[in-house]
């Protein structure tokens, strides 16, 4: 049997972000106006400044599970929303076995001509190419001649024969992101049923496979020709015993995104979300910045309560700063997915449980397997098996060194949940994006929007992550909880008492690019909710962010009624002026020192007049490049001038059509 081990590849979660952050004393100075006015204008002008400049910061299994089985999760009424293309049946008492046409066994089934094949070596292709073309018409590559290692030999074919974690072998594809989220579930057979719909072996060669896809539902219908290497044996992911749900669930991904190729690198959070459709919070154990630290004693609670609750946890091994040997010496992989399979507290030492999807090579620091130092009894309790079969415990203290982030997946028998489609639309007109929530019990509320692309199709690989935001206001419009990233999908996380609620779902991408993707908004609620399409006005995004403002509650008064509000979240800046005073005030800022930051206003230097208890979102800075930190620095001056001669609202530069709504001037109250 060939070598199936191969190089894993992990997406770093994007919206693990730098943004810089040191704010200068705020100053308030007297002095006179600028030579363009006149003296009698100058004795009522008063001038006014601030400035601030941000440096860069790092945003920075288990009892309660088992109650799935009295729930059916995943209903296919209530849950699919979108199926592959019919593809009708096979008549009974033929020997014809079902073909896809959609998913053809050819070469671009592994990879389509723009992806390359460097990642399975091109001898393996042509290799794989050539079997299908031989093999085709003598019915080669269907699981009935693969060729089975000797031990699973004794076992029938079936979809499930038992499943467990360590049945699931990873192939050729660098994708532990999605093995490391089969292997969790494959521990509650409740979700992974949920997942293959033809749930017994298929001699006719058909399956369904059920998929959440950028937060929505999707059936696969797939035939078994499965992709083998030169002497037969699976190529990609398999099971032991001969069960076919491993290689199943893997071309039903690589169907509904294109090819295999398509998923050689990944999330941990993807997986999971795939798998499960159930909401996801990544955290993570690391920053550079002193001031930004993680809080490793309450995510270790978060990590304890997620435990109790039945949540799936994995985390990406990862540090830039250690070398491939460092990993090697300590038994671990770098860029590698792992399982979280449990964690305890035995007096001060807290330990996690993990488990490396390959199924083999185990943690070599303190609390391995085979370390001389266990308590007799607590060896005899928390070891099962003294095997090398990927299953350690390891000290939470040293996960930081070597595990990037934390991802868990929030799997809730009783989540109630929604799922709506939409289309992202700019702020020049009625703002599409809003939805109105009725919670009349309260609850904790779990709220995702995920980039769709153009709503037909989506290729993870190369559509860009575009810049989402969400905002939650209570029927005052007071916010409630406000998220804002570039990314595929962000979350949003809010506990919310009884009463009705609207949710603001965009992007400003619409503004900075001109693109506008579908995306597809999910709610899970603890208790009974209702989402509906809500009617907007023009005003509303920029009623949304001055509220956002308001929570964050980072103002700095300037003098004279007028104040400057800021608010960032993951690299996103926005800069409001609120002005009580009963004069008109003119508005100078300047981010001209800002980096890898795009503009609201298409620009970095504006003066904008704004009349007596009013109030203007002056701009909204979002991320140009993903993978570079961002800065941002600003300056802003004002002058409270006579608001009979300066009454009439101006802008300089004047803003742009797609952003009128988010810049339009509000009252203040």
């Amino acid at each position: 049997m060939e070598n199936s081990k191969f190089k894993c590849n992990t997406r770093e979660n994007r919206s693990k972000r730098k943004i810089n952050h040191l704010h200068k004393k705020s100053t308030i100075t007297d002095c006179l106006s600028p030579s363009k006015l006149t003296d009698d204008e100058t004795s009522k002008s008063t001038i006014i400044t601030i400035s601030s400049i941000n440096k860069p910061n790092e945003v920075c299994l288990v009892e309660g599970i088992r109650s799935l089985l009295s729930r059916e999760v995943y209903n296919i009424h209530e849950h699919v929303a979108q199926t592959s293309q019919s593809v009708g049946n096979i008549p009974h008492g033929t020997e014809l076995k079902f073909s896809d046409q959609e998913f053809p066994p050819t070469p671009e089934s592994i990879a389509r001509g723009d992806e390359g094949t460097t990642f399975l070596g091109m001898t393996i292709v042509l290799l794989y190419c050539n079997i299908v073309m031989f093999f085709i018409s003598y019915d080669r590559l269907r699981p009935e001649r693969i060729r089975w290692s000797v031990e699973d030999k004794t076992h029938p074919l079936a979809v499930f024969n038992q499943p467990h974690p360590k049945d699931i072998i990873q192939g050729r594809l660098g994708n532990c992101w999605l093995i490391a989220a089969l292997s969790l579930i494959a521990e509650v057979p409740q979700i992974l049923y949920k997942v293959m719909i033809t749930k017994q072996y298929n001699s006719q060669g058909m399956y369904r496979v059920r998929l959440c896809n950028q937060g929505i539902w999707q059936v696969v219908t797939i035939d078994d020709w499965l992709p083998v290497s030169q002497s037969n044996s699976l190529v990609f992911s398999r099971s032991r015993k001969k069960q076919l749900y491993a290689p199943l669930i893997e071309k039903a991904l690589a169907k509904m995104h294109g090819s295999y190729m398509t998923l050689k690198s990944g999330r941990c959070d993807e997986g999971l979300q795939t798998l499960t459709g159930e909401p996801c919070e990544v955290l993570f154990l690391r920053s550079s910045d002193p001031e930004k630290k993680p809080d490793l004693n309450q995510i270790w609670a978060t990590i304890l309560e997620s435990r109790t609750k039945g949540y799936l946890m994995t985390c990406p091994c990862s540090n830039k700063r250690f070398s491939e040997h460092i990993f090697n010496r300590m038994g671990l992989e770098s860029d590698h997915a792992y399982s979280i399979l449990d964690a305890r507290q035995v007096n001060s030492q807290r330990l996690v449980r993990l488990r490396n999807p390959w199924g083999e090579k185990e943690w070599k620091g303190p609390w391995n397997d085979n370390w001389t130092r266990w308590p007799k009894t607590l060896k005899q309790k928390l070891i099962t098996s003294s095997s090398n079969d990927g299953v350690f415990w390891m000290p939470w203290e040293q996960m930081p060194s070597f595990f990037s982030s934390v991802t868990i997946c929030k799997v809730n028998a009783n989540w109630h949940e929604a799922r709506k489609r939409g289309q992202f639309s700019d702020f020049s007109s009625t703002v599409t994006s809003v939805y109105g929530l009725d919670v009349p019990y309260g609850a904790e509320l779990e709220i995702e929007v995920f980039n769709a692309g153009d709503g037909n199709y989506y290729n993870r690989l190369k559509d860009p992550d575009v810049d989402l935001f969400l905002i939650l206001l209570n029927s005052k419009g007071y916010c409630k909880g406000y998220k804002h990233d570039v990314d595929y999908y962000i979350t949003l996380s809010a506990q919310v008492p009884p009463g009705r609620y609207i949710i603001i779902a965009g992007s400003m991408s619409v503004v900075n690019y001109l693109v506008y993707p579908a995306f597809n908004l999910v709610v899970h609620g603890s208790q009974p909710f209702i989402v509906h399409d809500q009617p907007s006005t023009y005003e509303i995004i920029a009623d949304a962010f001055q509220a956002v403002a308001l929570k964050t509650n980072n103002r700095q008064d300037m003098g004279g009624g007028v104040s400057i509000l800021t608010f960032d979240d993951n690299g996103n800046f926005g800069l409001v002026c609120e002005n009580k005073s009963t004069r008109t005030v003119r508005l100078s800022s300047n981010f001209q020192g800002s980096k890898n930051v795009l503009s609201s206003r298409h620009a970095f230097q504006m003066t904008d007049t704004i009349p007596p208890r009013t109030q203007q979102v002056i701009a909204i800075f979002t991320r140009k490049m993903f993978s570079n930190d961002v800065q941002i620095a600003y300056q802003a001056s004002g002058e409270l001038l006579d608001p009979e001669q300066y009454s009439r609202p101006r802008n300089s530069p004047s803003i742009p059509a797609q952003a009128l709504g988010l810049h339009v001037l509000r009252p203040v109250y």
